[in-house]
């Protein structure tokens, strides 16, 4: 890495990505800078969640380098992973919470596995979370207690219970009411605010054009842009636009030559009968 990209919290290079035969990720570039909100959004299909995984070392790539706080995901050793995922915190779109552990049972599972805190202090920092997301008093609760909007906070809170110095966060707000949503939205904006860098995968406009700093746009496994909210506002990229739009991309629809395949196909039926 050189000394220009020495501050970059997460570095991608000319990243490709296929399953099986089928490639979904196509020379990926992408840099998320120390301290701003990344949002990374399109369409269902678009390659933002493969990406999101890719990123975690979760799926390893065909071709291309991951640098994730100087570590390099593709080829770094285990121990060196493993110290690197103790500096991230992730928060997945069911919330991924344990059904059998309580509320701060769950917040406090990052600290269990990965520190050697006595149970009072970690209860402490637990609570200290919970507050943060709005959720105190709820740690004696069951995950199937909560709302889904709760869920999603319960699940930020565990990602941050370690104090991570980048937060990635895969649809925060999916499936949620827009006034719950918009609550996520002001945590996310809080949370930034103590200085965190977010990588916030989402395909909810009205959240991305609220809380990012920068967008970087996907379209069939490819990025499109990758720029401040105003520049993608302004983009005449017409695949971008369509996004923003929600124009839906069908093919033209010809009402005669539909009727002639129908019309062959019965023909061929009625020949083979």
């Amino acid at each position: 890495m050189s000394a220009n990209d020495a501050g970059a919290v997460v570095e991608v290079a000319h990243l490709d990505a296929h399953y099986g035969e089928r490639q979904v990720l196509r020379d990926i570039n992408l840099r998320v800078e120390p301290g701003e909100v990344m949002v990374i959004m399109g369409g269902s299909g678009s390659g933002k969640t493969t990406l999101l995984r890719h990123v975690l070392g979760l799926q390893r790539p065909t071709a291309g380098s991951i640098r994730v706080l100087g570590v390099d995901v593709v080829a770094a050793p285990r121990r060196a992973m493993q110290d690197m995922r103790k500096k991230i915190g992730v928060a997945f779109q069911s919330g991924a919470l344990l059904s059998s552990l309580t509320v701060g049972g769950n917040v406090m599972l990052p600290l269990r596995e990965h520190t050697k805190l006595d149970v009072d202090t970690m209860r402490i920092m637990m609570r200290l979370k919970l507050d943060f997301v709005d959720l105190a008093g709820t740690e004696d609760l069951m995950p199937a207690e909560l709302s889904g909007g709760m869920i999603k906070r319960v699940a930020l809170a565990r990602a941050i219970i370690m104090d991570p110095r980048v937060v990635f966060l895969d649809e925060p707000s999916a499936g949620l009411d827009p006034v719950i949503a918009a609550g996520l939205d002001e945590l996310i904006l809080r949370l930034r605010a103590t200085g965190v860098t977010l990588v916030v995968v989402t395909h909810e406009l009205q959240s991305a054009f609220k809380i990012a700093d920068r967008i970087t746009v996907l379209d069939h496994g490819e990025i499109l842009i990758s720029d401040t909210v105003a520049a993608v506002r302004a983009s005449s990229n017409e695949r971008v636009q369509a996004l923003l739009t929600r124009k839906v991309d069908l093919p033209e629809h010809n009402p005669d030559a539909f009727l002639t395949a129908l019309t062959a196909a019965s023909a061929d039926l009625d020949g083979d009968s």
